[in-house]
């Protein structure tokens, strides 16, 4: 990371300090360092900070740690929640108790409002 520009790799800043960095790396390699070494002469020099990806060691493996962890937790919290409506669906779309679908109550229903829609036109409601 650029020490000078916020959020920027030394690959992505246009500042001479970059450009500097960049040609230090480049004349690392031609050296035969390997990554580890040049991230490290980095690290001396800026601190942490110049590094794009925090180590995998210590605190900063909480950044590495926790969005997967995040990801797995809310998986298990959906697929409960889903379970749960499908469950109070399936409920409530079973017949509540004590009701029938036989018809034996249709008929007397239909029968009773024919009786009251012919005593409301009788008294001259229409």
């Amino acid at each position: 990371m650029c020490p000078l520009c916020a959020g920027q790799t030394i690959e992505q800043s246009q500042s001479e300090l970059s450009a500097q960095m960049r040609a230090i790396v480049r004349e690392k390699l031609q050296q035969g360092e390997t990554k580890e070494e040049i991230l490290q002469f980095f690290v001396e020099r800026y601190g942490e900070k110049v590094l794009a990806a925090p180590p995998k060691s210590g605190f900063n493996l909480i950044a590495w740690i926790t969005p997967i962890a995040g990801i797995f937790v809310s998986g298990i919290v959906l697929w409960f929640v889903i379970r749960k409506w499908a469950r109070r669906g399936s409920e409530s779309s079973s017949e509540p108790t004590g009701l029938t679908t036989d018809g034996a109550h249709d008929e007397e229903y239909r029968e009773r409002l024919e009786k009251e829609l012919k005593d409301f036109n009788e008294r001259g409601f229409r």
